[in-house]
């Protein structure tokens, strides 16, 4: 009995080992000679049978996986499915850009005695907790602290909501903190994004807490349209006053390689708190002005030269070169402190033109002009710090692709400023010399 158990136990282990490691009719034989030689019953070979596809089910369920990467990737996936997190994780999604380098300026500069600087950091995450809505937030980690959250909103495709979702229009809607959608180099004004380390010397823009509506009509080239209503006022919390800034901006392109826009803005009355839009780094109203509003227009085109298939942001452009531009007019329209005293309005104009030429794949060269100017010799205010009536920022330079994320730049500026009564142009020209990168 001892004996037949033995031989029915390795029976049985053969068996099992041989239908993994040799094909079924070689497992067949060696059980048809076990029966012949009456180790075996055919009873015996039947209950064998079931127990083998059993444990065959098991082994092939729980087989280990072949390489460290594998088994890396079981152990994760079976953590993520613990806490919930392989759910999540495949909606939440993280990017950001970083900016680091040694800046040197003349002595009125910022940098006077060389620096090295992480100018920029950011990081940037979407959550999407359907196919419908995604929500934003970005971290701003200038110079390696927490500076604030400038991006807090969400999106929702209106037009999914609807019938016509494949129509020849789109229509989506934003609330809560973002940038307010003003000209063309809002979106690349930083140090990763943009051709240059350094932006014009008007650089309009800001961050707002309102609501927008913006899309798309049309299909072969469509009409970019953006419609928003935020608080004006600069900071957080509530607003002052129920009368909130408008912002229009309209976009299209009138052949392949030429696309212009326009842009409007007015703050509403703003009484004496800082503008959210800040020009040439000017949001604070005129001196002595109990209530005032900002009107900003602009105009912006570009034509691109051999069009290539990425065209921002302009720091990764792969046309073979593009030139663009951009006009603006603002009025800050102030009211007095009381009657019969005193206040000066600003009123002026803003504009730059910037280049990018691909030397080669990895190799571009690089220039801007600009300037931003208040009308009348006897105004003046502090553009980029600089108390003047025209600031104007001459700027060359070039950069290296080291890959399709990460480019080391390079730049020279001039920076030329008039006081219009007197003054002398104080000395704060600037070297720069960054790595930038965006993930």
């Amino acid at each position: 009995m001892i004996k037949k158990l033995a031989l029915f136990f390795l029976a049985s282990c053969f068996i099992f080992n041989a239908s993994i490691a040799v094909a079924y009719d070689d497992s067949e034989i060696i059980l048809k000679l076990l029966i012949k030689k009456g180790l075996i019953t055919e009873n015996e070979v039947t209950q064998m049978r079931q127990e083998i596809a059993v444990e065959k089910a098991k082994a092939g369920a729980a087989e280990a996986p072949k390489t460290t990467e594998a088994r890396v990737a079981v152990v994760e996936k079976d953590l993520l499915s613990k806490v919930g997190l392989d759910k999540i994780s495949s909606r939440l999604k993280l990017k950001g850009r970083a900016a680091v380098g040694y800046f040197d300026s003349d002595e009125r500069g910022s940098f006077n005695n060389g620096s090295f600087q992480v100018p920029e950091a950011k990081m940037h995450f979407t959550f999407l907790p359907d196919d419908i809505n995604q929500v934003i937030m970005r971290l701003n980690l200038n110079n390696a602290v927490f500076n604030s959250v400038d991006y807090l909103y969400l999106d929702t495709n209106i037009m999914k909501l609807t019938p016509w979702e494949k129509g020849p229009f789109t229509l989506s809607s934003r609330i809560g903190e973002f940038k307010a959608d003003i000209g063309e180099e809002t979106w690349s004004n930083n140090m990763v994004e943009g051709i240059l380390p350094s932006n014009s010397a008007a650089n309009v823009g800001g961050y707002d807490e309102g609501l927008q509506f913006f899309g798309t009509i049309g299909r072969d080239r469509p009409l970019g349209w953006s419609f928003t209503a935020m608080n004006g006022n600069s900071g957080t919390g509530a607003d002052t006053n129920w009368l909130k800034s408008l912002n229009v901006r309209m976009s299209y392109n009138l052949f392949d390689p030429l696309y212009v826009s326009a842009s409007y803005y007015n703050s509403g009355n703003l009484g004496e708190q800082s503008s959210a839009i800040s020009i040439g780094g000017i949001s604070t109203p005129p001196a002595g002005a109990v209530k005032w509003v900002r009107q900003i227009l602009e105009g912006d085109i570009r034509y691109d030269i051999k069009k290539g298939k990425v065209l921002n942001p302009p720091a990764y452009c792969d046309s073979l070169a593009y030139i663009k531009g951009a006009y603006g007019y603002f009025y800050d329209n102030a009211a007095p402190t009381a009657p019969g005293r005193g206040v000066l309005s600003r009123e002026g104009t803003y504009g730059f033109v910037e280049s990018l030429i691909n030397i080669t794949k990895k190799f571009y060269v690089a220039g801007r002009v600009s300037a931003v100017a208040l009308s009348g010799v006897d105004n003046t205010a502090a553009f980029n710090n600089i108390t003047c009536n025209l600031y104007e920022r001459y700027s060359l330079g070039m950069g290296y692709r080291l890959s399709n994320a990460t480019i080391l730049k390079a730049s020279y500026d001039i920076n030329v400023e008039k006081k219009g009564a007197g003054g002398e142009d104080p000395k704060n020209n600037l070297l720069s010399a960054i790595i930038a990168s965006q993930f």
